[in-house]
């Protein structure tokens, strides 16, 4: 019995470990299946498909974290190529383009699981035909042109097989979306959106302004306290600091950049053709086809047509206008014939490989030798600013090893004969006690950073910017941030309880007028009870403003919730305003079809775009996907959010 036990655990313990290694083989394994996929250089971050034992997955398409990667590259390439800025891989991750990305890869494969169960097949002619006739792939002469083809794929950087591969499967999921294609919006919702986005409204406002408000009563005493105490944390005085330091730019150095004329005239020699000015010449030609056509155009011109005549006589089209060109714009004949005369007129018939040329000169501009005498000033002043960003290299790193020697920032300064800037008082903006901005400069924001870092007394490293200028600067006093007394702040604490009661007036005031107009008194003679006027409106939209008239933000908002001729107050930045509208200008979808076409095709885009959606998140339900969130925070060092 004993031995038949032992019989028996073996064929047990077989069948478990075949079974584990199967799923090694095949799946994965929880927990240690995802593991040995951690450690692995390239893991399965998705899986679609296939059918489940318990905790074992078999079969299935899966999508590893290479094509993941490669996938997000692609996609952050074309990003940064459409853009002016370019993301950096981190800024891109912080953004969830990984994410995208892997979506991207999902939807493929699901889509293909769906075009195979369909039977759907595209052919490799319909592939063919589909790329020659992409106009992305057209030559000059508009025809496909196998450079341009490759070019393009290269620019995307995609293989050909890759493209071909989406090619094939865009072109079958446009027969199996064929229904989503022609998804298309009653013409009855149609007009009533075209009706409430071009709907305009013609709007009278009053600003009633807090400032205008002079009749509020000095605050007492009680009412000033008060106020402080539920803002005190309003009139903070910031941190601000007493500063020494030195602060250079390639300008500040570039007039101790030591020139000879040696160096500048062989600065000029290899400048030269930079200087000096070509000869231009306003140029006009018609284009034959034979020598016959060219002298005849000629002949006719010397019996007294005009050049524009005769030629339109011979070749039945305009003149041709080159404009004004240098010697070099043209081809190496046509330059010889059109520059060889001295003077205006016709030149002497020339062929090129284009055809006859027949050239008339109607202008000439002399060209112009540079003389070194000329430009010797600008010479020197672009060879100090070439020389300049060296030189102040070398200035921050004579200031380094002076201040490790000294450690005196003064004192350095006075052995390499630099400057010392000090300001007393200054916030981090660099502003003093009145506002006034007293730090200024292309290095000042990053020498206000360091110096807002040191400690009372203490000097920065020397510091370079991003463009190369250089600071140094030393915290000579250090006065920390603090919540003055109610006595030290009473002058603001009174103008902020001051201003803040006036807004409430405002408000009030706008209410009056809005519920008096609205019981029809004149709203220009309302308007003048606060000093104010009444300002008519352009038509606008619901998605428009008219700064000009004080027509912006939520008076536009309230102006299209009101009833014609009906007025509200609204509350602003400032006080408050009265809108009253005016005027109603209904949107006719008949009087713009082109309009109203491109708007009802925007519906109807949208409309199958959310049926594609659809179908998409039932492909998922179908089909199942499996991630491994763990796979996929590792490829882009993700953190995992608990």
């Amino acid at each position: 019995m004993n031995r038949f036990r032992k019989i028996a655990g073996s064929i047990v313990l077989a069948l478990i470990l075949g079974v584990i290694l199967l799923a090694f083989v095949l799946g994965d394994v929880a927990g240690v299946g995802g593991a040995l996929r951690l450690a692995s250089a390239d893991p399965v971050v998705s899986r679609i498909g296939g059918w489940h034992l318990g905790p074992v997955t078999f079969g299935g398409t899966t999508i590893k974290g290479r094509e993941v990667r490669d996938q997000f590259s692609r996609e952050l390439e074309q990003i940064n190529s459409r853009s002016g800025t370019r993301l950096t891989n981190d800024q891109a991750v912080m953004l969830g383009l990984p994410t995208r990305a892997l979506r991207n890869l999902e939807q493929r494969v699901l889509l293909d699981h769906a075009i195979a169960d369909l039977g759907i097949v595209v052919s490799d002619d319909q592939i063919r035909q589909a790329i020659a006739e992409t106009a992305a792939f057209h030559g000059p002469d508009g025809k496909f042109s196998p450079a341009q083809y490759q070019g393009v794929l290269q620019n995307l950087r995609i293989t050909e097989a890759q493209y071909i591969a989406d090619l094939r499967r865009d072109i079958a999921l446009g027969q199996m979306l064929g229904m989503t294609s022609g998804v298309s919006l009653p013409t009855v919702m149609r007009d009533a959106l075209f009706r409430y986005r071009r709907e305009q409204r013609i709007a009278e406002v009053v600003q009633v302004q807090g400032a205008r408000m002079t009749d509020v009563p000095a605050p007492t005493d009680e009412q000033v306290k008060a106020y402080y105490e539920a803002n005190a944390k309003r009139f903070d005085l910031p941190e601000r600091r007493s500063l020494s330091f030195i602060a250079l730019t390639p300008e500040d150095v570039a007039a101790d950049v030591q020139v000879t004329d040696e160096q500048l005239r062989s600065m000029f020699n290899d400048r030269k053709a930079e200087f000096d000015k070509p000869e231009r010449r306003d140029i006009d030609q018609f284009l034959v086809n034979d020598e016959a056509q060219a002298k005849k155009i000629v002949e006719l011109v010397g019996g007294g047509k005009s050049f524009e005549d005769a030629g339109k006589e011979v070749t039945g089209k305009d003149v041709i206008k080159l404009g004004t060109v240098t010697q070099r714009d043209l081809p190496g004949d046509l330059a010889t014939a059109a520059f060889e005369p001295k003077a205006p007129g016709l030149a002497a018939p020339v062929k090129t490989g284009l055809g006859w040329h027949v050239v008339r000169i109607n202008k000439i501009e002399p060209g112009e030798t540079a003389t070194f005498e000329a430009i010797k000033s600008r010479l020197e002043q672009d060879y100090r600013a070439q020389v300049a960003p060296d030189l102040l290299v070398k200035r921050i790193d004579d200031l380094e090893k002076t201040l490790t020697r000294v450690d005196n920032l003064d004192t350095a300064a006075e052995q390499l004969q630099l400057k010392v800037r000090k300001v007393d008082s200054v916030d981090a903006e660099g502003r003093d006690a009145t506002g006034k901005v007293v730090v200024d400069g292309p290095w000042a924001a990053d020498m206000l950073a360091a110096a807002f870092r040191l400690r009372d007394g203490e000097t920065s490293n020397v510091g370079e910017t991003k463009v190369g200028h250089l600071y140094v600067v030393r915290a000579d006093k250090v006065t920390p941030a603090r919540t003055p007394s109610l006595d030290e702040a009473k002058e603001r604490v009174v103008a902020a309880w001051t201003e803040v009661e006036r807004r409430k007036v405002a408000v009030t005031r706008a209410k009056e007028i809005a519920d008096r107009a609205n019981a029809v008194a004149e709203l220009a003679a309302l308007a003048r009870t606060v000093r104010a006027e009444v300002k008519t409106s352009q038509p606008i939209t619901r998605l428009q403003s008219d700064a000009a008239s004080g027509l912006v933000g939520p008076l536009v908002t309230k102006l299209f919730e009101l009833d014609l001729g009906k007025s509200a107050a609204v509350t602003t930045d400032d006080g408050a305003a009265v809108v009253r509208l005016r005027e109603i200008i209904p949107a006719d979808p008949a009087s713009a079809p082109a309009e109203a076409e491109k708007l009802g095709k925007e519906l109807d885009t949208a409309a199958a775009n959310d049926l594609a959606s659809q179908l998409v998140a039932a492909l998922e339900r179908r089909y199942g996907v499996q991630r491994d969130a763990n796979a996929f925070a590792s490829l882009f060092r993700i953190e995992q959010q608990q």
